[in-house]
């Protein structure tokens, strides 16, 4: 852990220093949407692979279109038992949004908040997947869910924040 890249004069100052908690993987910006992450292997689901002691990132992209003129409030879900061996940090299109496992309580929904989440557009999801020993899978599995859609709300506007940039 080395604390937020750029120390006091941050990269990132639209996030922020408490934005990353100073994993390889957040100063190295694998968190932010617009990573190149081709060359990583693909894998259906956290919870389909064995994980060694360390640290695991897992990313993905998904695009929505939410119905316009309405509320719909969405989360991300983590099936299954919650084991202690492990925590995962989440990152919404860079932002992180919670901590996972089973040390830390029982909370397995994460809501994906209004302004972080683009409800019109292309998201980035990110894990950063901590094990303290081997472990038999990953977490999950991990899904995306509606809480619910109701007529009306309040627009909320995207909140800018830049992605990767490879001179940073």
């Amino acid at each position: 852990m080395r604390g937020a890249k750029g120390g006091e004069d941050l990269t990132d100052v639209a996030r922020g220093p408490l934005n990353t908690g100073g994993l390889y993987g957040e100063r190295t910006g694998w968190h932010l949407p617009g990573y190149p992450d081709r060359s990583w292997p693909a894998v259906g689901s956290p919870a389909e692979r064995p994980l060694a002691p360390g640290v695991t990132w897992y990313r993905t992209g998904f695009r929505l279109d939410l119905p316009k003129g309405q509320d719909t409030p969405a989360g991300l879900r983590f099936g299954g038992d919650v084991p202690p061996a492990y925590r995962v940090v989440i990152y919404l299109n860079g932002w992180n949004i919670g901590q996972y496992g089973g040390d830390i309580g029982p909370q397995k929904e994460f809501p994906l908040p209004a302004g972080l989440l683009r409800e019109h557009g292309d998201n980035t999801l990110a894990l950063a997947v901590t094990a303290k020993e081997q472990t038999g899978a990953g977490p999950g599995p991990v899904s995306l869910f509606a809480y619910s859609t109701v007529r009306g709300g309040v627009p909320v506007s995207g909140v800018p924040a830049p992605g990767y940039d490879p001179r940073r």
